[in-house]
């Protein structure tokens, strides 16, 4: 299995406000198919699909579209809201379709939460036609200007502070990506960067956009003292940040490309 049981379940809770929690990923879904460039007409297979972000751009080309998604919320809702898209709950390592069925094999943000990514790799591979194309994106972890926020929780709740030497912590690297589409015999690879800033208005903007993302329910659970010096202490960060060069969430990504 390429997805978990508690993977799913996530995902169908985010279903209905997915792309609300991650405004970025419509953005990227568009640079990710024009990145691959497929002709109209092109037989295109979206895998973890979640809302459409890639595979309504797609379509938005010409392409004939089908999509995948572990969650049986993200296909339910995606079904309802772009029925041209054939949709199927199915597991990224067992797509159920006939080999070389597809032109185009896309995939945003998805490589990065499969615990056997060359599992999913390799079954892309079989249902793309010869000389069929894959198209993935992968999030980059930055802390960045940051920094203040993941010391402030490792204090208070005891996370690690992430390196930004992912390749020191496990994380699926651009590189790494790069190693894992070439063992599953993908050639011709390119890749090119992403910037996906998210402004902050100031630093209640902040905290609304954090707290139903985790950090509301971390801070609930710290005794009443304590929560007040977290608060205090986020406050007084964010308006350093806002300060000395604005609020910003610096998301960065990968968009990857090879060849069948």
């Amino acid at each position: 299995m390429t997805s978990t049981e508690q993977g799913r379940r996530k995902y169908d809770e985010l279903a209905d406000r997915y792309e609300e929690v991650f405004p970025y990923v419509a953005d990227v879904g568009k640079q990710l198919v024009a990145f691959a460039g497929p002709p109209p007409g092109s037989r295109v297979l979206d895998v973890g699909a979640g809302r459409g972000a890639v595979a309504r751009a797609a379509l938005a080309l010409g392409c004939k579209v089908t999509a995948t998604d572990a969650s049986a919320g993200m296909v339910e809702r995606l079904t309802a809201d772009f029925p041209e898209i054939s949709a199927y709950q199915r597991d990224a390592g067992s797509l159920d379709f006939p080999d070389g069925s597809f032109d185009l094999v896309t995939a945003g943000f998805v490589v990065q939460v499969l615990p056997d990514p060359d599992v999913a790799l390799a079954e892309a591979r079989r249902v793309l036609a010869p000389g069929g194309m894959i198209a993935l994106s992968l999030e980059k972890q930055s802390v960045g200007r940051l920094l203040w926020l993941y010391q402030l929780a490792s204090e208070f709740f005891g996370v690690p502070v992430p390196s930004e030497d992912d390749e020191q912590t496990g994380a699926l690297t651009a590189r790494k990506l790069d190693v894992l589409l070439a063992d599953a015999g993908f050639t011709d690879l390119e890749t090119s960067p992403v910037a996906m800033p998210v402004p902050m208005e100031d630093a209640s903007a902040l905290w609304n956009w954090l707290a139903p993302r985790g950090l509301g329910d971390a801070v609930g659970r710290l005794p009443a003292d304590r929560r007040s010096a977290f608060e205090s202490r986020f406050l007084a960060g964010a308006e350093r940040m806002g300060a000395e060069g604005g609020i910003v969430l610096d998301f960065r990504a990968t968009l990857h490309k090879g060849l069948r």
